[in-house]
């Protein structure tokens, strides 16, 4: 299965002209399902109209504003739930979604953290992991996503990880960073999703922020039998006509073995 993460940088109301770059790395790093941030309303009606080969649609919006979190999906979606609606959920900036492939069931979640507050963004986080560790019982597989705004080296990383406790909870249990795992294991240096340094984007702007390693995916250490394919970035190419990548972030797609 090919599992893939994109922030869009919010189209119309950034930079925008970036219409069918968006849709063009969408539609070829051809991931079986895509969790996509910074999608407004209008870029969702857009892209539906779109022959990017996914049937099955969620968006879900913000509350009071004009932006929110989508899914594409090519496997028929069960249930969706969105935890920005419920506050014992922190009103957390996440989506998750139930469907099915082959005899597996699959708990698929996506996140866009916020930026601006280490406290709300490990209150969510937090928050996030509960709501998923409640669902034991209805999949047998659990892959978080999204933009975590934040690093690494971060408390939010380092939760997911069973690294660190927040405010004395604990993940638990813990989860796999596919992508730094994978690099891990094959000898590869872990590349940057928010790139400072090649990203258009910033070119002029940045003098202080070094890249950042900000967009992942997870899979709960659940120890049913899987492997890890191949996991790399995507959005990296430089228009010619606007020079511009698609986003100010890379995406980032993992390909993962279910069925070892």
């Amino acid at each position: 299965m090919k599992i893939a993460t994109y922030n869009v940088w919010i189209e119309d109301k950034g930079i925008g002209g970036r219409f069918e770059q968006l849709v063009h790395e969408i539609v070829c790093v051809d991931a079986d399902i895509i969790a996509l941030q910074e999608v407004t309303a209008k870029f969702y009606h857009d892209i539906r109209k779109q022959e990017t080969g996914y049937q099955y649609c969620i968006f879900n919006k913000y509350i009071d504003e004009d932006e929110g979190l989508a899914i594409l999906s090519k496997y028929p979606v069960d249930d969706c739930t969105f935890l920005h609606e419920y506050p014992e959920y922190a009103n957390s900036k996440a989506q998750n979604i139930l469907f099915r492939y082959g005899t597996s069931r699959f708990s698929f979640t996506n996140v866009h953290i916020p930026w601006d507050s280490v406290r709300e963004k490990e209150k969510q986080i937090v928050a996030i992991d509960k709501y998923i560790q409640d669902q034991k019982e209805q999949a047998d597989y659990f892959v978080l996503l999204g933009d975590f705004n934040s690093d690494i080296n971060s408390s939010v990383h380092r939760f997911l990880t069973g690294e660190q406790t927040i405010n004395n909870e604990e993940s638990n249990p813990n989860w796999l960073d596919i992508m730094g795992n994978y690099y891990t294991l094959h000898g590869l240096p872990l590349q940057p999703t928010l790139d400072c340094i090649n990203n258009p984007r910033w070119k002029g702007k940045n003098t202080i922020y070094s890249p950042a390693n900000t967009d992942r995916i997870y899979i709960l250490d659940n120890w049913e039998p899987m492997e890890f394919v191949n996991a790399e970035i995507f959005g990296t190419a430089i228009s010619p006509i606007n020079n511009l990548s698609a986003s100010d972030h890379y995406g980032v797609v993992v390909d993962v073995d279910f069925s070892k």
